[in-house]
């Protein structure tokens, strides 16, 4: 019998050590489950896909993204925060009123007309002391967690939408039933103008426009077309009462295993979530103002002196904050109104500088 050489027994035992040191290397992959509840019409969906290939691409394979789209491994904030917490879900993302349910105060950032403008909303979003700062506060509140990776918004600014009758005014509410989520802020505002808040599941939306169950929503343009609203709506008015922040939010314990490589990757992969996000919704916008306008709907900006009427209802608002939410709310605000600040006068600085 011929015995074989011991080069080609150096060939066998490169190829082996070569594939078990590829198996080592595969079985040390780490998966991150990447959750979103919107539709892949949404900007979260195309920041999702950004993030996949970021993390993958600059970690070499080392980090394995899987992007979730729907209620696939979790159907609501709480479910999502629960299976974060379990290890089932890594990153998810939330609007304010998602997130209230692990840290309550945020809510502040829904007190209306707070956001003045894109622009200084992008900045107070961005701002490193209030994320900072509002990170330090989702750890504590869940203890030690959930980290806040990055804030960012998702479909711009609700407005009043409704199939009634044009709204210039915050009397033109009166009498009609809006769609609300779950959100005392958010119900109160209706409440003050005199309407009937009527808070309903997402999906449950059109069908409560169709039937009468409610007379309106409040919703950006976007996410407005993106459900077919339009088909059941005629008057929208540009009132910008609140900008819908969005947090991309993961689990603590999971984020702590990785390396420190690892977690500077998929922090900066966060960051570039957030800035998908700001980019897309302009863009996402024209498209949906079109379909509105297809459909034959009506759209209304507010003269000056009717949104000084608009913002006369903040003010009661922000007193039932903060008596409800004392000095965790106070501080919140605080923080939050700081940022606003700050990125008010860079935006007021810059814009002086262009046009110098």
């Amino acid at each position: 019998m011929k015995m074989p050489s011991f080069k080609m027994k150096g060939i066998a035992s490169a190829v082996l050590l070569g594939s078990t040191l590829s198996a080592a290397s595969m079985a040390k992959a780490v998966d991150l489950n990447v959750v979103l509840l919107a539709n892949e019409q949404d900007e979260e969906y195309d920041a999702a896909l950004v993030f996949e290939n970021y993390v993958e691409s600059r970690t070499g394979g080392e980090v394995n993204v899987n992007v979730f789209v729907g209620p696939q491994l979790c159907g609501s904030a709480n479910e999502c925060f629960e299976a974060m917490q379990a290890g089932v879900v890594d990153l998810f993302t939330a609007t304010t009123g998602g997130v209230a349910g692990i840290y309550p105060p945020i809510q502040g950032m829904d007190i209306p007309y707070t956001f003045p403008d894109d622009r200084t909303a992008m900045g107070m979003l961005s701002d490193p002391e209030f994320t900072d700062f509002l990170r330090g506060e989702i750890l504590e509140a869940t203890g030690d967690g959930i980290r806040l990776m990055t804030m960012t918004q998702t479909g711009g600014w609700r407005n009043f939408a409704n199939a009634e009758r044009r709204i210039k005014s915050p009397a033109d509410v009166e009498g009609l039933r809006f769609r609300t989520i779950e959100s005392e802020i958010q119900q109160n505002l209706v409440r003050e103008m005199g309407g009937s808040p009527t808070p309903l599941p997402w999906l449950e939306v059109y069908t409560g426009l169709q039937t009468g169950v409610v007379d309106g929503t409040k919703n950006s343009i976007s996410d407005i077309t993106n459900m077919n609203f339009q088909e059941v709506l005629n008057h929208i008015t540009l009132d910008g009462h609140a900008y819908m922040a969005s947090m991309w939010l993961m689990g603590n314990q999971k984020f702590e295993s990785l390396t420190p490589a690892q977690q500077r990757v998929v922090a900066d992969g966060a960051a570039l979530m957030g800035v998908v996000q700001f980019g897309m919704q302009p863009r996402k916008e024209l498209e949906a103002y079109e379909k509105w306008n297809e459909s034959g709907g009506e759209i209304y900006t507010p003269t000056e002196e009717e949104m000084e009427q608009f913002r006369s209802y903040a003010a009661p608002i922000r007193d039932w904050y903060l008596d409800n939410y004392g000095e965790e709310g106070q501080a919140f605000l605080s923080q939050l109104e700081a940022a606003r600040d700050r990125a008010a006068d860079e935006v007021q600085a810059d814009r002086e500088s262009a046009l110098q």
